[in-house]
C-alpha cells in the first residue's frame, strides 16, 4: 500500500516552502511497511484538483496527507475540517484570485477529516513535538487542497487529512521581521510520527469515517 504526501511550491514572499522540503525528505521512505510517495503541488487553483484526483485514483493510497505552511503559527497544527469555499486577498502563483466561491458546486459545505486529529495532537505533544488542533485551514490553497483530498479519499474508503506547519527556522531568519518558526528536522519528525500514528490506528479510523 501507499501513503501520498502532498506539499506545495514556494508562493508570495516565501521563497522556500517547508511543506515542499518535508515532502521531499520523506518521499521514497517506508513507514510501517507503507511506501511514501511525495507530490509537490503548484500554488495554482486551476491545477491542484486534477493533480490530487489523478494521484489518488492512480495510487489508491491507504492515506493521503496534505502538508502546508501557515506563516505565523507556532506549532504543528492538524486540521479538523475543510470548508467548501475559497477566498483570497492574495493571488495564487498564476495570478488567480477568488473572492468567495465554492470549491465544489455540488459538494458539502464542510468535510471533516477521518483522521483522529485530537488524538494525533496528544500523541505529537507526548513525543516532544509542539502541536495543537486547528479548526480552520483558511480559504486559500491549503483549504482547497484539503477539501479535495478528503472528498476523494472517502470515495476509496481511505484516510485523508491536512497538517499545517510553521515556517522553518533557516528561512525565517532571512526575513526582515520577527516571525515564529520551527526547525525543519522537528517538522519532518512530526510528520513521520503523524503517519505512524495514523497507520497504527487506521482500522478504527476507517470504521468511523
Amino acid at each position: 500500500m501507499t501513503v501520498i504526501l502532498f506539499g506545495f511550491e514556494p508562493f508570495l514572499e516565501y521563497k522556500e516552502n517547508p511543506s515542499q522540503l518535508i515532502v521531499e525528505a520523506l518521499n521514497g521512505s517506508t513507514i510501517l511497511k507503507e511506501e511514501v510517495k511525495g507530490v509537490i503541488l503548484p500554488v495554482e487553483y486551476e491545477k491542484i484538483e486534477d493533480l490530487i484526483v489523478t494521484k489518488i485514483r492512480e495510487m489508491k493510497p491507504i492515506l493521503t496527507l496534505g502538508i502546508g505552511v501557515a506563516p505565523g503559527r507556532t506549532k504543528i497544527t492538524p486540521e479538523k475540517i475543510a470548508i467548501n469555499y475559497r477566498y483570497s486577498r492574495e493571488a495564487d502563483n498564476s495570478g488567480k484570485r477568488y473572492r468567495g466561491e465554492k470549491i465544489d458546486p455540488l459538494g458539502q459545505d464542510g468535510i471533516f477529516t477521518n483522521i483522529p486529529v485530537e488524538d494525533l495532537v496528544d500523541y505529537l505533544n507526548n513525543n516532544g513535538i509542539p502541536a495543537e488542533l486547528s479548526l480552520t485551514a483558511g480559504s486559500y490553497l491549503c483549504n482547497n487542497a484539503m477539501y479535495i483530498i478528503i472528498r476523494e479519499s472517502k470515495k476509496y474508503n481511505s484516510l485523508g487529512g491536512f497538517i499545517h506547519v510553521p515556517l522553518h527556522e533557516s528561512y525565517a531568519a532571512k526575513l526582515q521581521r520577527p516571525i515564529p518558526s520551527m526547525s525543519l528536522d522537528t517538522m519532518i519528525r512530526g510528520i513521520r510520527l503523524s503517519i505512524e500514528f495514523i497507520l497504527t490506528n487506521k482500522k478504527e479510523n476507517l470504521t468511523l469515517s
